[in-house]
Parts: structure tokens; sequence; C-alpha cells
């Protein structure tokens, strides 16, 4: 399990950091607005967790479409891209950009799609049929809402690094939380929710979101600021009193991100799956991996907004 959460990781990593410097390049070096590698990010996370939910629904509902979860998902990002490059131009001509476009045909057929959808089940199996859908669609909706927070926390001034930190941050107190589990062991968490979550895993991971952002703030001012993209807490929390915002900051996101996590356990056993899919080996799937970023993002955007008094 440990060599293939590794191997995991090894190639994952990467691919999400290559994909954030490539965002970064375009940004910087050819001066495009779009945000394409970003938003590639986000779908990519959204969708093939909105499909892993469709397959969770499945083994509790059988008929439930398998697709439908993957379409509700996609839409809030699309919009939410769509608006952020808008109000980048004139207030009455929005800017003209392949992001834009990207955005209005991938928005317009996923709302077709899932309106045809769900209208052909409704007329096969009537009121039974909706209810599904909604299950599905609200699953979906939760996915793409709490992920399209990554396209606000890369229109913060720290951009792209500021995505690699909450990645990184997340993956922190996931990372502690299970060894932490492993050697301190102790009273379960949530028995009832997942019985192999510890108090001593959560203590953990609450203190490795911690640890793991004080240690950011003390090296990034050393560091060469290789452009305006670099996320330099030294800068931008300039006073000493920026500690304690570091900590709240921090405590906010392994909190969230482990109530996520959670959450998503809630949602599995309901199902009755112990992986919500088999991408990820060792992790299982993008649901599995990616469960405590859902809320962790959204608090995080939300009080750097409020630390650096962003309008």
């Amino acid at each position: 399990m440990l060599r293939q959460r590794l191997i995991a990781a090894a190639l994952g990593l990467p691919m999400l950091f290559a994909l954030l410097w490539l965002n970064w390049w375009l940004r910087v070096r050819w001066h495009s607005p779009d945000d394409l590698p970003l938003l590639l990010i986000v779908l990519l996370i959204a969708g093939i967790s909105g499909w892993e939910v469709s397959k969770v629904v499945q083994q509790r509902l059988r008929y439930a479409s398998a697709m439908n979860g993957v379409y509700a998902a996609l839409i809030i990002p699309f919009m939410v891209h769509a608006i952020r490059l808008a109000s980048q131009g004139d207030a009455r001509v929005p800017v003209s950009s392949l992001g834009l476009l990207i955005d209005s045909v991938g928005v317009t057929a996923v709302v077709m799609f899932l309106f045809l959808a769900v209208w052909s089940d409704i007329e096969h199996r009537g009121w039974i049929g909706l209810r599904e859908n909604l299950i599905v669609i609200a699953a979906g909706v939760y996915l793409g809402g709490t992920t399209s927070a990554l396209l606000l926390i890369g229109e913060t001034p720290m951009h792209e690094i500021a995505v690699a930190v909450i990645f990184a941050t997340v993956f922190a107190v996931d990372t502690a939380a299970y060894f932490g589990g492993l050697h301190f062991d102790g009273p379960a968490l949530a028995p009832h929710i997942s019985p192999k979550k510890t108090v001593s895993g959560a203590v953990c991971g609450l203190c490795a979101a911690v640890v793991f952002l004080l240690v950011v703030k003390a090296v990034a001012p050393a560091l060469p600021s290789v452009s305006q993209a670099w996320w330099n807490f030294g800068g931008y929390f300039a006073s000493s009193q920026a500690w304690w915002q570091l900590v709240w900051l921090g405590i906010s996101v392994g909190i969230l991100g482990q109530i996520g996590d959670l959450v998503e356990s809630s949602f599995k056993r309901w199902g009755q799956v112990k992986d919500s899919g088999h991408v990820l080996p060792g992790h299982g799937g993008f649901l599995d991996r990616f469960d405590s970023l859902f809320l962790a993002a959204p608090v995080f955007y939300l009080m750097l907004v409020n630390f650096l008094h962003l309008p």
C-alpha cells in the first residue's frame, strides 16, 4: 500500500506542478490571461471525481446515470473561469480570448447533455429518475463548486504558487494523519463513518498544516524571486504579527480538509464501497485522493482574501 502511494505521488505530483509551471509561463511570458492549464487541473479533478460519484451512487441506485455527475461537476468551473476572464476587460465588452470560447462551448455542452439525460430519465422512470438524478447532480455541484476555488486562488497576487501551496498543505495533512494514526493509534475519530481514522492522526494532520505553512513563511524570503508570481510570505505578511495568521490558516485548512475527508468517507459508506475508484494505486480514486481539498480550497481562498485585504 505504501509503495503504491509513493509511486502514485512520484508520477502525479510532477504532472501537477508541470501544469502550474506551464500556467505561469503562458501568463508571464506570453501575457495570456486564460489560465488554461489551471482550468485543466480543475476540470480533471472535478470531472473524474464526478464520474466516481456517479459510480458510487450506482452501487445503491442501479439505474443512476454514470455521466450526470461529470456534467454537473463541470458546470461551475466553466462558469467561474468565464466570469473571471470577462471581468478583466472593459465593463461593457468582455475580453475576447480562447478561454472564453472554451468556456462558452464547454458550459453549453455540459448543460445540454445534463438536461437531455435527466429529461430522458424522468420520461422513462418518472419521480424515481428525478430523485436519483438530483442526488448525483447535488454531489457533482459540490465537487465543481469547491474545486472552482482553485481558479480564484490563482487570481490572488501569488497566482500559481498559492495553488501549489494549498495542494502541498492538503497533502501534508493527509500524509501526517495517515502516518500519525499508524504510529500513535488511539481512539477512532468517527468510528461510525471511518473506523480507521484516529484522533491522534487528526491532531498530526492539523499540526502538519500549521508547521508546513510556518516553514514556507520562514523559507520564502530567503529564496530568489523568479517573478511576481512567487508567493513570498515575507512580503505579503510583512509584520511579525503575520505568524498568527499563518497559524489560523493552517488550523482552518487542517480542520476543513479532514472534514472533507469524513464527508467523502460517509458518502462511500452510504454507497457501500471501500474506494471510490482505482485510478490512483494505493489511494483508490480521485475522490479518495482529493477529498480533503474540496473544503480546504474554499476556506484557504477566503482567508487569503481576508488576511491580504484583497478586493
